[in-house]
């Protein structure tokens, strides 16, 4: 592990190759960056344990330990670090994987330094990384905005386009009634059908909280919302 200290935001490089990651820890003191490095996950828990960081580069290819499971378990209890992860393989499976995860950026060894500052700076600037981890929760759920995606404790839950455009419209909302009219303006579908029942009778199903009622309510005569307590609709 090598410490260094002498500028602002604080940056952990993980990566078991020595030489990528001096050059990347040389490029970024360079450039008015703190950082501290590790050559694998412990390294790199023994760092989080001491240290609070503004962003964390990540490689996904290590021995015992790699990056998607070190991302998995930290995206457990940190949410709001930055996250962006390198890797030789450029296929796209493997970027939408590291995404649901929880990453925010990826870049493809291999790149210009110049490019991984532009990724860097993009992720600390307060208004962008805002927008980027723009998320909602309640109880054990979090909706990610970005992402369109719905997670309980971490792990994804499935969910259509139209059911992603409902948590969504809803989310922006919360604790407040939604016509169903406006739900049906939202996923132009005629508001007569019964469309619109199915898919929150489906949604409703899949957002159960501890006390076994929905999240979701039906406000009778109102609409639909979607709340943050664990109240028994009347």
């Amino acid at each position: 592990m090598e410490l260094n200290f002498r500028y602002s935001q604080h940056i952990l490089c993980i990566d078991d190759d020595d030489k990528i990651r001096k050059l990347i820890s040389k490029f970024l003191i360079k450039n008015l960056f703190i950082v501290s490095s590790a050559n694998n996950v412990d390294g790199a828990n023994n760092l989080l344990k001491f240290y609070t960081f503004d962003l964390i580069i990540l490689d996904i290819m290590m021995p015992d330990i790699n990056g998607i499971t070190f991302l998995k378990e930290f995206r457990k209890k940190n949410t709001n670090v930055p996250i962006l992860m390198l890797s030789a393989l450029s296929n796209i499976e493997k970027k939408v994987s590291t995404y649901q995860f929880g990453c925010d950026d990826y870049l493809v060894k291999p790149f210009e330094p110049a490019e991984l500052i532009l990724r860097i700076r993009k992720l600390l600037n307060p208004r962008i990384n805002l927008s980027t981890t723009k998320k909602i929760s309640f109880g054990d759920f979090e909706f990610d905005f970005n992402l369109q995606e719905l997670r309980k404790n971490s792990h994804p839950i499935k969910i259509t386009n139209k059911e992603a455009m409902i948590i969504d419209q809803l989310s922006k909302n919360m604790n407040k009634t939604t016509s169903r009219n406006e739900i049906a303006q939202n996923l132009k579908i005629n508001e007569d059908s019964r469309n619109v029942d199915v898919l929150i009778t489906r949604l409703r199903k899949k957002i159960i909280n501890k006390d076994g009622s929905s999240f979701l309510k039906t406000i009778r005569g109102h609409g639909y919302m979607l709340k943050t307590d664990y109240e028994i609709e009347n």
